[in-house]
């Protein structure tokens, strides 16, 4: 059966008898037009959509109805967890009915990585042998209902089991893809992950997250690939091409094979092997233990006073660790000759693996030779212990998207709320190897003239000249502000270090608003404890500059504290810049500016969530109104109405504004 895509979003089509309260949206269906178009005509599509577009169904829609009616696949491939979990639990099934209602059967499904899926083999070797795996008092009784749960579950994936999994028992039973038997394994017929891979090659339409989609897991055949958050593509597919070795990573897979402080660890578990096997395993880890020790101490003294540093030669420290480790590499082999089990040889292997990767990525790190990489030492303490990391970084992943991207597939859909540099997609394409394509800005569908406005003040001090000086300014201005604003507000910061001065200077001096800070609790949890409060205070840097959803007078403020541009100090973007200055390149026009405008694009874009939302948006580095590039930044953000004193700000919030036909274009002091 034959059904039109316009169909769909009348106001008495199919999307409106499956959505209570269905409002027709001209951007919507504008949008899903574009997204129909590339599908016809086999071509790539980037397309912008602003807040309350509503893009998810733009995608979704002609995506389904073009698989359904041309029996093709679609992969769908998402930043975050949280996306996947709205497409599938609430748009997914919306889309199903809709097609349903003209007759046309559509299946969907969900994959994710390996270590999201419980595996019924590594269940089976936990359970009775808890003593060896786990010091919890009731993993016992844990693994008893992962079990009774198993024996009749439609799937392996941890979201879906009805209880909570501690984390250290779920490592040890999620499945692992490089111990997994397959046909030689007991659970073969039975595998909960082999359900889910099945759904996933029989579905029209699959939703997976990018950092699966560069993992090279085997995936069914697309004829089409949509990106959903696309302006984190880049940094995905970077930290797929690069690598962090870090101390943390070293004493864990140290300790799998053998703990000292609980003498658990895989060489205790094994049954064929000697007391003089197990007593040259403790004692080698014990060496790689110290050696560990040494090479990130020797990293870490090469910092300084700085938490991170660039490594611009070979042989920053002396690697000794590897020997080491090579050492036990030759006592596993000796393990795999004399395995009791098909599951043991494949667990021993596993581990063997992880040595030799541990040590190709110490030995690309050390060599330090490849001028298209940033390699660099970076130090980060947390109140559990201080990691330490050694890391490579490409400084250009064009090439590989081309390649593996938009050559491999016919037609790749990027979508987000934020690709553009004042409506034009030219920095975004480049930097992801896109090349023809066609392109699609959508304006969002809200009111921003009377729903929001852009406070700036020119009078603060400029960061780049007086540090100090405008860091108190933002001390005193924010203080300010959260007396003028009734509802709740976002602190977002680019800097560690002055949220912290704010977070000790604000809750001494305000009363009656509850603050919260990012890294005090997990960004969930201090996210819903802020949309309880009301009239919160929450300060955040990067995690909360984007992906956050909270509607209402709960959030009636943002507050940009600067203007996000990377620090040029930072080691990859240092050598960013000299990569980029040897092509003969304009760094700031062509990258710094940019990508800050997007960011700041996506801080701006936290206040307006609704049709009803209301609010202002403070920006209180100065540069936003004194510099010439600062009209970029207030160009690619929604026309609202301009504030320049706090009086103003009180009466906007008071509800004293201008009519719509007042509010006019930005202007800028230079």
């Amino acid at each position: 059966m034959t059904a039109s895509l316009e169909s769909f979003f009348l106001p008495e089509g199919p999307l409106a008898g499956c959505i209570p309260n269905f409002e027709p949206r001209a951007e919507q269906r504008e949008m899903a037009t574009a997204v129909q178009q590339a599908l016809a005509d086999k071509s790539h599509l980037i397309v912008e959509a602003g807040t309350g577009v509503g893009k998810s169904f733009a995608y979704l829609l002609p995506c389904a109805l073009w698989a359904a009616q041309e029996k093709k696949k679609v992969v769908v491939a998402t930043y975050t967890k949280a996306l996947q979990e709205q497409l599938i639990r609430k748009d997914l099934p919306v889309v199903q009915a809709a097609l349903e209602k003209v007759g046309l059967p559509f299946r969907y499904a969900i994959l994710m990585g390996s270590e999201n899926y419980l595996c019924q083999q590594r269940l089976d070797r936990a359970l009775g042998h808890e003593k060896d795996f786990f010091a919890g008092a009731h993993a016992e009784e844990d693994l008893a209902r992962l079990h009774e749960w198993s024996s009749a579950a439609p799937t392996g994936l941890r979201s879906k089991i009805p209880f909570k999994v501690p984390d250290p028992l779920w490592n040890q039973v999620c499945r692992d893809s490089d111990i997994c038997l397959g046909r030689r394994g007991p659970h073969w017929e039975s595998c909960l992950y082999r359900k889910d891979i099945t759904a996933a090659r029989e579905a029209d339409l699959l939703i997976i997250n990018q950092h699966l989609f560069f993992a090279g897991v085997p995936l069914p055949a697309f004829d089409a690939v949509v990106i959903d958050e696309a302006h984190n593509l880049e940094k995905v597919a970077a930290q797929f091409l690069g690598l962090a070795f870090t101390n943390r990573q070293l004493k864990r897979l140290l300790d799998d094979l053998y703990n000292p402080q609980s003498g658990r660890g895989l060489s205790a578990r094994l049954k064929g092997m000697d007391r003089v096997w197990t007593g040259k395993i403790r004692e080698n880890v014990k060496a790689a233990t110290a050696q560990g020790q040494e090479l990130f101490q020797a990293l870490r003294q090469t910092l300084g006073n700085s938490s991170a540093k660039r490594v611009t030669q070979a042989g920053i420290v002396a690697d000794s660790l590897s020997s080491a480790l090579n050492e036990l590499v030759d006592l596993l082999n000796e393990a795999i000759a004399k395995s009791q089990s098909a599951e043991e040889e494949a667990e021993v292997r596993a581990l063997k693996s992880r040595h030799l990767e541990a040590m190709q990525e110490l030995s690309t790190f050390l060599k330090c030779d490849s001028k298209d990489h940033a390699y660099w030492v970076e130090e980060a303490a947390s109140s559990r212990s201080t990691l330490i990391s050694a890391n490579v970084a490409p400084l250009d992943v064009s090439a590989t998207l081309r390649e593996e991207l938009f050559e491999k597939y016919k037609t790749v859909i990027l979508t987000s709320a934020t690709l553009a540099v004042e409506k034009s997609f030219t920095m975004v394409k480049s930097r992801l190897g896109m090349g023809k394509s066609l392109e699609k800005w959508v304006d969002s569908p809200f009111d921003y003239a009377k729903q929001a406005a852009i406070y700036t003040d020119s009078r603060i001090p400029d960061p780049k000249e007086s540090a100090e000086s405008f860091e108190q300014a933002i001390l005193e201005r924010g203080l300010e502000i959260a007396k003028i604003v009734p509802g709740g507000i976002f602190a977002l910061f680019t800097s560690w270090q002055l949220l912290e001065k704010a977070y000790h200077s604000w809750s001494s001096a305000m009363t009656g608003r509850p603050i919260f800070k990012q890294g005090d609790e997990s960004p969930h949890d201090l996210l819903e404890a802020f949309k309880r409060a009301g009239n919160g205070l929450l300060l955040g840097t990067e995690t909360f500059w984007q992906g956050v959803d909270v509607p209402g007078s709960a959030l009636s403020c943002v507050i940009i504290t600067r203007l996000p541009f990377t620090s040029p100090d930072s080691p990859p973007e240092e050598a960013r810049q000299e990569w980029m200055v040897a092509r003969g390149m304009d760094v700031f026009n062509e990258y710094s500016l940019p990508t800050a405008v997007i960011r700041f694009r996506q801080g701006f874009g936290r206040l307006i969530r609704s049709k009803s939302d209301f609010g202002s948006v403070a920006v209180l580095d100065p540069r936003v109104r004194t510099k010439r590039y600062g009209s970029v930044f207030l160009r690619s953000i929604p026309l609202c109405r301009q504030i320049y004193s706090l009086p103003e700000l009180q009466r906007f919030f008071e509800g004293r504004i201008k009519a719509p036909d007042e509010i006019e274009r930005p202007v800028v002091i230079f």
